[in-house]
């Protein structure tokens, strides 16, 4: 049975349970807070096995299991915890969720992840989109359907470079390919979405090498309309004791797709961010990102 979704009124009435000390300190609350969404979604055994970590740290480390040490890799992984309880609650609603779910319950953990972040990365982007159950098919593997303004629909893939994957454009290259000859259909819009690591495009070399691949891929492609790269970028901000996530991407059109190429194919608007949106679209309820503030009835 899919998990019950989450109101706002009911993070409220799970905060007043908490015992005095924990809403006494705004850090903790939040914090418990996070946890307690990512237990709803997947349940305590799974929480224990991947996030939960003990004063000890006696339990091996893992894509988001917490990490008390000081410093930025600590304040990184605790970032991380707050970003994905965030991030499950405001596209618990998006059709497909409960798969995404299933998916990372059963252990794929940091592709579903990426997966989650790419779909964060289009709902705050206005981009209507459902996530698409995994069928083992060929041709038919892909991992969301996006709809376009005017009614076109387009068939995207997600692929992710674990963190402490070779720094190896090549990598890139069979990521494109595979989602090309085995994700993706052939008589359908196709886009390709590649997350590597912050570390990645940090390197000058290293990025330019990558985008020379993706230009060399899509020459040689006609199914697939854009590749995005991207990456989540955290900084912190040690003045005001916090930790930032920005997304960074570069999206690639495909000059001579077989598709429709009297209208764009772009999905991302280059514009600027208003200030007052503080960074984020405002249909996006930051809940954990900056600090849950208790409500009285």
């Amino acid at each position: 049975m899919a998990p019950t979704r989450i109101s706002f009124a009911d993070l409220m009435a799970t905060a007043r349970s908490f015992p005095e000390e924990v809403r006494a300190d705004p850090s903790r609350l939040t914090f418990t807070l996070a946890v307690s969404v990512i237990r709803h979604f997947f349940g305590q055994p799974w929480c224990e096995d991947h996030v939960i970590q003990d004063a000890a740290h006696s339990r091996s480390a893992g894509f988001l299991r917490l990490d008390f040490t000081p410093g930025f890799e600590g304040e990184r992984k605790t970032s991380r915890v707050l970003d994905f309880a965030e991030t499950l609650f405001n596209l618990q609603h998006i059709e497909g969720f409960d798969g995404r779910v299933d998916q990372m319950r059963a252990g794929q953990v940091e592709a579903t992840f990426a997966e989650f972040d790419f779909a964060r990365f289009l709902f705050i982007h206005d981009i209507a989109f459902e996530f698409v159950s995994p069928t083992g098919i060929k041709g038919q593997d892909y991992d969301f359907s996006i709809e376009y303004a005017d009614g076109r629909k387009a068939c995207a893939d997600a692929k992710c470079r674990l963190e402490g994957t070779e720094v190896r454009a090549e990598t890139i290259r069979n990521s494109l390919n595979k989602a090309r000859t085995n994700n993706l259909p052939p008589d359908k819009p196709g886009i390709v979405f590649v997350k590597v690591s912050q570390a990645w495009l940090e390197q000058d070399d290293v990025r330019k090498d990558i985008y020379s691949v993706v230009e060399g891929f899509l020459r040689n492609t006609k199914r697939i309309v854009s590749v995005v790269v991207y990456a989540t970028v955290v900084l912190e901000l040690a003045e005001q004791k916090m930790m930032l996530m920005r997304h960074r991407f570069n999206e690639f059109l495909n000059a001579s797709h077989r598709f429709d190429a009297t209208k764009s194919w772009a999905l991302f608007k280059d514009y600027k961010v208003p200030e007052e949106w503080g960074g984020m679209h405002p249909k996006w309820v930051r809940v954990f990102s900056q600090g849950f503030i208790m409500r009285q009835k």
